[in-house]
Formats: C-alpha cells, structure tokens, sequence
C-alpha cells in the first residue's frame, strides 16, 4: 500500500503481487475545516481501507524538507498521527523521503508534473493526479522491496 499523505488530497493505492490496482483513492478535506476534523477524517478513512485489506505493508512518503510555514507544521501533524496509528495497530510501514521516492521513479529532482509522466512511462500507469501518482509509486517500492526478500 502507498499513501501519499496530504491535508487535502491524500492518495492512497493497494497493488496485488501482481502489480495490479486492486484498491485506489483520493480522501480529501475543505480547508474551512479545523484541523483536528480533517486529521480526524484522514485517519478514518485509511482505517476503513485498512480494515478491508488487513495483511499490507505500507509505504508513505515523509515530509519534504522545502515546505515552510503552519502548514508544514499541520502536514507533520498528520504525518505523525498517521504514523501513530499505523503503529499502534501493529501494520508494517517504512517512511520513504521524497528524494528516494524520486530516484526510485526517474532521476530524483524531478517536479511533481514531470513524476506523472515518469510514473506512466515506468509502469504504463495514467493518472492526472500526483498523490496518487506518487502512492502508485510507493505501491511499487513495496513490490519491489518484498519481492527481494522473496528471492
């Protein structure tokens, strides 16, 4: 499972070993609402998913070190959160810095339009939306990761 974490847009994206989509979403929140509704929101809508495929590992991509500003401070909030939750209800997660999430996908400084482009020319996968882009891609890192063990 990939989540790319956002206040909102979060993407979320489930793979089969197969590398086939078997769950895809976008949860999203108004910016009108208070933080602790929309982190709240967030978390209840990861733990329906969660419940319904119970045996993943997830991968979610850490916080960007460029961002600035109280919505830096309110995405670390739910990076935390997120984290917190995940752990608490023993799933395996790793946190993936962008930059390896980047190189992972194509050459590691690329813009979050040109990761849309990198993500279909890799994996032939469509989207005009980069969280979910982004969780495809995280989606992946875990095949890949897993699949090494395997061999």
């Amino acid at each position: 499972m990939g989540i790319d974490l956002s206040l909102s847009e979060s993407g979320v994206v489930i793979l089969d070993n197969d590398a086939r989509i078997i769950k895809q979403s976008i949860i999203s929140t108004l910016s009108k609402d208070d933080i602790e509704c929309r982190l709240l929101f967030i978390k209840e809508e990861i733990k329906i998913i969660l419940d319904e495929f119970k045996d993943v590992v997830v991968f979610m991509e850490g916080l960007s070190f460029a961002s600035k500003g109280q919505g830096m401070l309110q995405l670390g909030a739910l990076h935390y959160f997120i984290r917190i939750f995940l752990y608490e209800n023993k799933f395996k997660y790793q946190v993936i810095p962008p930059t390896k999430l980047k190189k992972f996908v194509c050459t590691g400084k690329a813009k979050k339009e040109l990761m849309l482009k990198e993500v279909y020319k890799k994996w032939n996968f469509d989207t005009d939306n980069n969280n979910i882009a982004d969780a495809y891609s995280l989606a992946r890192m875990v095949l890949e990761e897993y699949k090494e063990i395997e061999d």
